[in-house]
């Protein structure tokens, strides 16, 4: 078994895991659309036309619902295309209430690669003081970087649990836990690549499942 000691940020993920443990790797889901010009968009009860009829109509419509994510500016929720660190940090502050005094936070200075965010800084920022997310080291974000399966199910661990786990390397060791505790979650989208950019349509389905439905 090939293994890499990385950081959170960084794709040297090792390509290989135990046999054991690839075939218990199911798969992350969850979704997002544009962030940075479509946040006045509203539904108005019609859907993006590339999730009708499709298993991803209930997660993205949920999602939408709860202006976690907007329609991209063509209508299409693009379910095949990646997202980025930013678009997945504004979508996870969303998620998780945390967007009081975002004007505030956005003042903030947790990293210094933010310039022409200025749509998500403040997400980012809330994300960062919630520990929900880190840099890439330097005081750097990495906020146009697609971000990685294993960094969605990283953070997600974190807003539900952040004590879950507490020992290993990183990003094994977040992704045993979810093999073992979150399979509900991840069964169905079979990642063998934990360090491929993770799809809309994957992050749309692994964030719905993560939420509560009241």
């Amino acid at each position: 078994m090939k293994r890499i000691v990385i950081q959170e940020g960084n794709h040297m993920i090792g390509k290989k895991l135990a046999a054991v443990a690839l075939s218990a790797v199911l798969v992350l889901s969850s979704g997002i659309m544009a962030f940075a010009d479509t946040t006045s968009w509203d539904s108005g009860n019609v859907y993006p036309s590339d999730v009708l009829n499709t298993k991803l109509l209930t997660p993205v419509k949920f999602l939408i619902d709860k202006k976690v994510v907007t329609g991209d500016q063509d209508g299409l929720f693009h379910p095949e295309k990646s997202i980025t660190r930013a678009e997945f940090a504004t979508m996870m502050a969303k998620a998780t209430n945390n967007t009081n005094e975002l004007d505030i936070v956005a003042k903030q200075n947790y990293y210094n690669d933010l310039a022409g965010y200025d749509w998500a800084k403040g997400y980012i920022n809330a994300c960062a003081k919630a520990s929900l997310i880190q840099g890439v080291g330097n005081e750097k974000f990495a906020p146009g970087k697609n971000v990685s399966y294993a960094e969605v199910i990283t953070i997600i661990i974190r807003s539900k649990n952040p004590s879950a786990v507490t020992t290993g390397t990183w990003p094994d060791n977040y992704i045993l836990y979810a093999q073992m505790n979150m399979n509900s979650m991840i069964s169905d989208r079979n990642i063998s690549d934990w360090s491929a950019p993770a799809t809309k349509g994957d992050v749309a389905t692994m964030l719905y499942r993560s939420m509560p439905k009241n």
